[in-house]
């Protein structure tokens, strides 16, 4: 008897706990992975970004955080991230994504460009728009392409 016992305690210990009736798991508030934008969307927000640089360009008062980077030993990591951003071209990107937001307020993308053509370094860049569709950031990271 005492091993049936002993038994069934270590089974019970083993399996997950079954849901109380009634009770559903939790939904997330988005989509967990990146999503593919309609032509109209992409055309938005390059339009957007494009528009920044030419208000930058003119010395407009523009305000929106922008970070760039590279690996150490590239040469890049002595460009400035203001320079980076302007000398980009992001009329023909590789690729865009939406990601999930950090923020409900926010909608971030992904672009992917590729100044070199493809094969070699590229842009990854994150574009994060605010609440009013406004850039509120653009962060850039050149890296060497991945291997596959």
């Amino acid at each position: 008897m005492f091993r049936l016992s002993f038994a069934l305690a270590a089974i019970a210990l083993v399996l997950p706990a079954a849901p109380v009736s009634g009770q559903t798991p939790s939904q997330p508030a988005y989509e967990a992975r990146p999503q593919a934008l309609t032509a109209d969307e992409k055309a938005d927000l390059i339009a957007r970004i494009q528009e920044a640089q030419a208000s930058l360009r003119s010395g407009a008062p523009i305000y929106f955080q922008l970070l760039s980077g590279a690996p150490a030993a590239y040469p890049m990591t002595t460009t400035s991230p203001r320079d980076a951003f302007l000398n980009a071209r992001f009329d023909e990107p590789f690729s865009i994504v939406r990601q999930p937001p950090a923020n409900p307020s926010w909608k971030p993308y992904r672009l992917t460009l590729t100044p070199n053509g493809v094969g070699n370094n590229v842009w990854d860049v994150e574009v994060v728009l605010g609440f009013n569709g406004q850039i509120e950031r653009v962060e850039m990271f050149y890296r060497p392409p991945h291997p596959f």
